[in-house]
């Protein structure tokens, strides 16, 4: 029987949770077990946010790839299928050379450049892929789908943080990237035999034919610009990233603050600090997959909404607090909070920004909502670097409260239907024209 992501809704459910499995084996490297391995050595805070902002600023350059993707495809292998190929056969490739870059712990320059591309790819891969969701997703189940593709996301970072964390003292860089791309080389084969719609090629050289679409690309890359200007410029479009940036710049601190807190701080190893964030986060993402179909039925504000109020309430806390928090029972209660918030906050910020979405630029879209995401993410790390080093942690956590709470604020003011009103006038104008 053919795999047919339109066709069968535990297939789209369990392939979008895979491919975001294989994006998080390079987080859970380069942004878990590096840095706390980093961080047994005695890196400085600032050395961490240094090295975290500059591997992760692919994922803020990701709005590159969207126009290729919108404007050139290979409809009978799909409209986003043959990206998704490109990109996790590069992120293959770039594993492998990770595994052949030499290593010195005092020069790792050579680390982060690796590590940029390697991350590169991950990021184009994420935009084909949230393309693709936009694209076979129906509106009903996208909350659902996305507390998947975030448990996928979650599952593959913490568990290949645990694991690299652990197996890079032992047997090195060389070995632990290795098994990585061996990782992402088995998750490339899934995508190869499953179809978008019924009667596509698997192979540019295989039997089939394009699926006739509503909406296609504009003929020129003109046009592309100017209907992603149009949806990009609504209102709610526009509180919505505002709203958003403000919560991502605290992920810029939090990598270097939380690891450094616990391993220089609390005395965990860099493998044990590895486990228990893995562990964390995994927790965390299952019970993101519990929530999904709540998120569904009462609508990803609402749970939006009262997690960054738990995140600010938990940091203000974390701050008032940090001086005398020598106890790994209550700073691990802390860290399970934390990451059942930042878990509920993925998955209804990205189901919130997909909803903003017009399919036939949904690829650039949705590239630059989370590009400026994830320039929040690198700005954050980039503003920290400089005054990290002269901050207790207890400033730390009350600086990551205040970004919770104006997150909050903003959201206040967000109105979904509204959008959905100027996003269906943008529509018949197109049609009509």
């Amino acid at each position: 029987m053919p795999l047919v992501l339109t066709e069968q809704r535990s297939l789209r459910f369990g392939a979008f949770c895979a491919f975001y499995f294989a994006q998080g084996v390079p987080l859970g490297l380069l942004s878990v077990a590096v840095p706390a391995w980093l961080a047994e050595q005695q890196a400085s805070v600032g050395e961490l946010a240094l090295f975290t902002s500059v591997v992760s600023l692919p994922w803020a350059g990701k709005l590159v790839a969207g126009p290729f993707m919108d404007r050139f495809t290979f409809l009978p292998m799909g409209f986003r299928r043959p990206w998704v190929l490109f990109a996790q056969a590069g992120l293959t490739v770039s594993l492998v050379v990770l595994a052949l870059t030499p290593f010195d712990v005092d020069a790792i320059a050579p680390l982060m450049v690796v590590g940029f591309v390697t991350n590169a790819f991950a990021a184009t891969q994420d935009v084909a892929v949230d393309g693709m969701a936009i694209d076979v997703l129906p509106m009903n189940e996208r909350g659902r789908a996305n507390a998947f593709m975030a448990f996928g996301q979650v599952a593959g970072s913490s568990s290949f943080g645990a694991l690299c964390g652990t197996l890079l003292p032992v047997i090195g860089l060389a070995m632990t990237a290795s098994l990585c791309a061996v990782t992402v080389a088995a998750i490339f084969g899934f995508v190869a035999v499953v179809r978008e719609r019924p009667g596509e090629r698997l192979l540019p050289w295989s039997t089939g034919k394009a699926v006739a679409r509503v909406e296609v690309a504009a003929p020129r890359v003109v046009d592309n610009f100017l209907d992603l200007f149009r949806v990009l410029v609504l209102p709610m479009s526009l509180l919505l990233v505002a709203t958003s940036f403000a919560y991502f710049l605290r992920g810029g601190i939090v990598t270097p603050v939380y690891t450094a807190f616990a391993v220089q701080e609390l005395g965990m190893s860099g493998a044990g600090y590895s486990q228990f964030a893995s562990g964390m986060s995994f927790a965390a993402a299952v019970i993101g997959v519990v929530m999904g179909p709540f998120i569904d039925r009462f609508g990803p504000r609402r749970f939006l909404m009262g997690a960054l109020v738990a995140g600010a309430v938990c940091h203000l806390v974390a701050g008032l607090v940090a001086d005398d928090l020598d106890d790994l029972i209550v700073f691990g209660s802390l860290a399970v909070v934390v990451h059942i918030v930042g878990q509920v906050v993925f998955i209804t910020v990205i189901a919130l920004f997909m909803n903003l979405c017009w399919t036939k630029v949904a690829a650039t879209q949705f590239a630059v909502y989370m590009a400026l995401a994830n320039v929040g993410i690198a700005s954050g790390g980039f503003m920290f670097y400089p005054v990290a080093d002269h901050l207790t942690f207890g400033q730390d956590f009350l600086i990551m409260a205040g970004l919770f709470a104006a997150s909050a604020f903003g959201l206040v003011f967000f109105r979904e239907a509204a959008h959905a009103r100027r996003l269906e006038a943008l529509r018949a104008r197109a049609l009509a024209t």
